[in-house]
């Protein structure tokens, strides 16, 4: 994992020494922008027998992006989420992102809090992530952002390859740890309209070495999207034997130019471990259904009421329904 990073590193330098010599002699005026983002929701969740309704703000952001060059930015982004502490439900803040970046088009290098790549790619394929995180990160296989750097190329129109060393522990903690986590994935477009994502991820020693594998295929022409994607993941968090697994589709479907119709279906089920008579992750394993429609006013608001179902796997465990109303606003 060392020698993976020093040539990483090597790699990184090389290609942006000469770029940002180029980038000197041309006069730019440097700008900024400040940028926010909040997801609301009122929902009522019945299981059973019990119903219960609530008004939440789940997620709100406030970030500041910078261009130093046509080629070199930086970005700082402060995130407050929902987060269950002692039994009750509190806003608590985070430092989400804090990187520079150079990105001339072709190739993109970053370095420091950064967002997850799979995660971006993802978010793309679903595009509501106001209602419902994408399964490879709702299932907890991935964080949606890290310390670490990355490099992203176009080897091709149609090819981008991105790799990436990360500290393998998320946004929320990020105390130091000599366990890194490789990242790596490729999207292709064979024709217009349609992408393939594949990623692949290994962290942790030989032996419980936790190792991620996503294939997503999606076909999206601005007005009906259809996709379906692939996942598993072999010694969760570094846990010997812990193996879990799932796929999901997704569609879409824009009926006027404000309004559309969604819809989703996740499966995730993980493996029985030796001298266990239940999966060791039974109390999340299950089938999940989400539709429902989206509306947008005015520019960066968006409102969905729609309905998610969750049908456990457990047979002790009751089917959960959540009725909402979800609102996202961007400026």
């Amino acid at each position: 994992m060392k020698k993976t990073l020093f040539a990483l590193s090597i790699i990184i330098a090389l290609a942006v020494s000469p770029c940002m010599k180029a980038q000197e002699t041309e006069e730019f005026k440097t700008s900024g922008k400040i940028f926010g983002l909040m997801f609301a929701d009122y929902h009522n969740t019945f299981s059973g027998g019990k119903s219960v309704s609530v008004f939440e703000v789940t997620r709100s952001y406030l970030g500041y992006d910078y261009s130093f060059s046509k080629t070199i930015s930086g970005r700082i982004m402060y995130d407050a989420t929902a987060q269950s502490v002692g039994g009750k439900t509190i806003m608590t803040g985070y430092l989400r992102n804090a990187y520079l970046q150079y990105d001339n088009g072709k190739l993109t290098l970053r370095g420091g809090l950064i967002g997850v790549e799979q995660i971006s790619v993802t978010d793309k394929f679903w595009n509501y992530r106001y209602i419902s995180k994408p399964i490879i990160d709702f299932s907890g296989m991935i964080f949606p952002a890290d310390l670490g750097i990355m490099a992203k190329y176009k080897i091709h129109e149609r090819i981008t390859i991105d790799m990436g060393i990360l500290n393998g522990r998320g946004y929320k903690d990020i105390t130091a740890d000599t366990t890194l986590k490789l990242v790596s994935g490729i999207t292709f477009s064979p024709v217009e309209n349609m992408l393939f994502r594949a990623y692949y991820d290994i962290m942790g020693p030989s032996g419980r070495m936790q190792n991620t594998f996503s294939i997503t295929g999606a076909y999206s022409d601005g007005n009906f999207t259809l996709g379906a994607e692939y996942l598993m993941q072999n010694n969760h968090l570094m846990s010997d034997g812990e193996n879990y697994s799932g796929f999901s589709i997704f569609t879409s479907v824009k009926l006027k130019e404000k309004f559309s119709l969604f819809g989703r279906y996740d499966n995730i089920g993980s493996v029985i471990l030796e001298g266990e008579t239940d999966p060791w992750n039974i109390t999340k394993d299950g089938s999940t259904f989400i539709f429902g429609a989206d509306y947008s006013p005015v520019k960066n608001i968006r409102i969905a009421p729609n309905f998610t179902g969750y049908i456990p796997d457990d047979p002790d465990a009751d089917f959960t329904g959540i009725i909402g109303l979800n609102i996202e606003a961007r400026f």
